[in-house]
């Protein structure tokens, strides 16, 4: 008979805990089934413990997300780090490339200039040159003219010596 109360206290325990559960989910937003579900699944997994129900700051109930979603999230967050680190690069590149094209236009403007400057020093080079052969032409008439002046003075010594030995033999 004990047992008999024992079991009808039971059952009126879980008729009780049933009302209550189903007073919870009507008092959640949306729609009657998908509350059921998704309480089924909070009591399911804090009974096997593979997630504790953990209530918000708010007291509103967290909403479980599906393990395909987490990992579409993860992912997409990778996705967000990795396309913020690559505007960052293509940001720092863009200014590398910057800087690269105004050195290059200062190296442009460098090395015209320094083409204006040989241009400049080959003209003076020709000219040098042409001048260097005009002197030369003119140092070689000049030596001509000099071997023949030191030619003559020597046939002028030579006829000088010639002549004064015939004076002398003859005032002798």
């Amino acid at each position: 008979m004990y047992a008999g109360f024992i079991l009808i206290g039971v059952f009126f325990g879980l008729a009780l805990a049933v009302t209550v559960g189903l007073f919870y989910v009507l008092g959640l937003d949306g729609s009657f089934r998908a509350n059921l579900e998704a309480t089924a699944r909070e009591l399911c997994d804090r009974v096997t413990g593979r997630r504790r129900y953990v209530p918000g700051v708010t007291g509103e109930r967290r909403q479980d997300v599906d393990p395909r979603v987490r990992s579409l999230q993860e992912e997409l967050r990778l996705a967000n780090r990795l396309l913020e680190q690559a505007r960052s690069g293509q940001q720092g590149d863009a200014e590398q490339a910057r800087r690269a094209v105004e050195e290059n236009a200062t190296l442009r403007q460098d090395l015209a200039a320094r083409d204006g400057r040989i241009g400049e020093l080959e003209a003076q080079l020709q000219a040098a040159t042409g001048r260097q052969e005009a002197l030369r032409e003119q140092l070689a008439e000049r030596a001509e003219q000099l071997a023949r002046s030191q030619r003559d003075v020597r046939d002028l010594q030579t006829e000088l010596d010639v002549l004064q030995s015939g004076v002398s033999v003859v005032n002798q």
